[in-house]
């Protein structure tokens, strides 16, 4: 009798954490709605914490002052990407100027090859509009009034791509201050937020947290790895392929693939599509074949070497995140939903398998977090921290901040 009560009040307890955890997170998006305007330049600060943290890391290890070495991996940061820079803008603005004088042929081929389709297939068209068709509209007196109706509703466009740019501007300009200043106070808002823990949470909470910054950072740093793989390894494939604007496709198929089963899709999709258009079949089927390639490559090759921290969610549950990722918060969602997801699912499978299942804390770990070894010679020597240091949201590596549960773990109270 008392085995049956003591699973029932684990089952009540786990079903009120989660109605409990529902609610709190219903306020949250709540209060975040309220003020959207902070969270995306907040979101890209926190990445750049993510990424620069390693490098502040290690120059603090040396008696380097924090603040110096916030300022050096800055320094190296900007250094790279404006090497980056000097390398691809000239490409990129000469592919673009002759994606504009190539706009109409390309326009008029497309129509073409529609009406050539549909005719092969039995379907008529209908009257369509070519460059010189729409040429002529517009030249036409009688057709003032329509183009002043649609330059009006692009006037309304226009007020919205302003509205982006400007949000974009603000995160290029924030999120370097405020990842500039996380970094610096990173070391005090650990502490602070070890000390404002229940002490009877404090062990528990370190532990998931170390799981949390752990996969976190794992994607973040993967994400960017292979997205830049991806996009120098697509920019290759097409330069040789001789395809039309390879950088642009390229750049934009690695910029794609920060967000999951995007990239080599969009680019597959590109890169054929401009191949047909300048007449090269066989050109745009190996370039299918070679961006099914470079997903596979990605996919079970590239991704599980740099993402030693993976918390595996399947297609179906990454197409759902990014959709109400997308709904709920636009490109910000799109930005976050993966990791958040992953974030959850740790988060969730937690709690439920230390309330409800009585597992302990290291088998709730291993159930939601697939570790990546790394060769022993890799593995740096470091000496672990000190019971009395604060390590919650630490962006380390897991072997080296992983502590060990107490006994009463097993249990959970």
């Amino acid at each position: 009798m008392t085995g049956t009560t003591e699973r029932l009040r684990r089952l009540a307890y786990g079903i009120w954490s989660i109605v409990g955890f529902g609610v709190l997170l219903a306020a949250f998006i709540w209060m975040a709605s309220q003020v959207k305007i902070i969270w995306l330049p907040l979101a890209f600060a926190g990445g750049l914490v993510i990424l620069l943290n390693p490098i502040v890391k290690a120059l603090s290890r040396v008696a380097i002052p924090r603040v110096i070495a916030t300022l050096f991996a800055f320094v190296v940061l900007g250094a790279f990407v404006t090497a980056i820079g000097f390398l691809v803008v000239p490409t990129i603005q000469t592919q673009s100027a002759e994606f504009g004088e190539r706009l109409p042929t390309i326009y008029d081929d497309t129509i073409e090859f529609l009406q050539e389709t549909g005719d092969d297939l039995g379907f008529d068209l209908g009257p369509v509009w070519t460059s010189e068709t729409i040429q002529e509209w517009i030249q036409d007196p009688n057709n003032q009034e329509a183009i002043q109706a649609i330059l009006g509703g692009f006037g309304s466009g226009a007020g919205r791509l302003l509205a982006g740019v400007a949000e974009v501007g603000v995160v290029v300009f924030l999120s370097p201050i405020l990842a500039f200043y996380l970094l610096v106070d990173l070391p005090r808002t650990q502490r602070l937020a070890y000390q404002l823990t229940p002490p009877r949470l404090r062990d528990e909470v370190s532990h998931v947290s170390i799981q949390l910054s752990t996969a976190l950072a794992s994607f973040v740093r993967g994400q960017l790895l292979v997205s830049l793989f991806v996009g120098v390894l697509s920019s290759a494939v097409l330069f040789i392929l001789d395809v039309p604007f390879w950088l642009i496709i390229g750049m934009a198929t690695g910029f794609l693939n920060l967000i999951p089963l995007v990239g080599p899709f969009f680019g597959a999709v590109l890169a054929a599509s401009v191949s047909l258009l300048d007449g090269h079949l066989s050109t745009a089927i190996i370039a299918v074949v070679a961006f099914t390639i470079i997903q596979q490559l990605d996919n079970h090759v590239i991704t599980p070497m740099v993402q030693r921290a993976r918390v595996h969610l399947s297609p179906v549950i990454i197409v759902l995140a990014l959709l109400m990722g997308g709904s709920l918060a636009g490109l910000l969602g799109v930005v976050i939903a993966v990791p958040t997801f992953a974030a959850l699912r740790i988060l969730a499978g937690h709690l439920w398998r230390t309330r409800i299942l009585g597992e302990s804390w290291e088998q709730a770990s291993e159930a939601m977090i697939e570790i990546t070894d790394r060769p022993e010679r890799m593995l740096p020597t470091r000496r672990r921290p000190s019971g009395d240091d604060p390590r919650l949201f630490d962006t380390g590596e897991l072997s080296e901040l992983e502590p060990e549960a107490p006994a009463e773990a097993v249990e959970p109270r």
